[in-house]
């Protein structure tokens, strides 16, 4: 079991640390109609399937104030394609190391979420990198599961800081779907991870 690692909490003025304002929903927002309401609160994944459908609501996040950044996950062919494509829209840095672990690092510590409406990523034609089948084995996620998990957890990751993070992906076909994701275990406290400081 590894050592959860300390991550850079918040962007940092000189003379300590800088709050961010809560981009929190107003009770006129909390509703079942509200688009961005319900995607946040349902673990900031959506599935579509009819395009337009994905085009009406992502206009409306745009009127809203919402950054949309698009891709066409079907020339994601390969892991190389995948991590070459989110680190040049998302602009990931120099050093991005092109793997999952990466990913998860900066999809929650250099990922770009704006304070003011918020950040939505979608994914179209997803189902075609799913039949990629990068990666796993037969008892194993595919690649393009773990990615939905990363950014499943991005999206929870950035809420603490009142930052939206909505992720919308679209699939040609209507019968796509994934178990738990951005499911996470309870761990340990970091004063109590080590066995010997529970007495084990």
């Amino acid at each position: 079991m590894r050592q959860p690692q300390a991550r850079n909490l918040g962007r940092v003025k000189a003379g300590g640390y800088n709050p961010i304002a809560m981009a929190v929903f107003s009770a006129n927002e909390v509703n079942d109609q509200q688009l961005d309401w319900t995607t946040i609160r349902d673990g900031g994944i959506g599935l579509y399937w009819r395009t337009e459908v994905l085009t009406d609501e992502v206009s409306w996040l745009e009127s809203n104030g919402y950054q949309i950044v698009s891709f066409d996950t079907a020339s994601w062919l390969t892991e190389d394609l995948l991590h070459n494509s989110l680190k040049a829209k998302l602009s990931f840095p120099a050093y991005y190391g092109n793997n999952l672990n990466a990913l998860d690092e900066c999809m929650s510590e250099d990922l770009v979420v704006p304070g003011t409406g918020g950040l939505v990523l979608v994914l179209n034609h997803y189902d075609q990198f799913v039949s990629a089948n990068l990666g796993g084995g037969a008892n194993e996620k595919s690649t393009a599961e773990i990615v939905l998990d990363v950014f499943a957890r991005a999206a929870r990751y950035h809420m603490l800081f009142g930052r939206r993070l909505l992720i919308l992906v679209q699939s040609d076909d209507p019968k796509m779907q994934f178990g738990r994701l951005g499911g996470m275990p309870a761990s340990w406290n970091s004063r109590e991870w080590l066995n010997k400081n529970r007495r084990l």
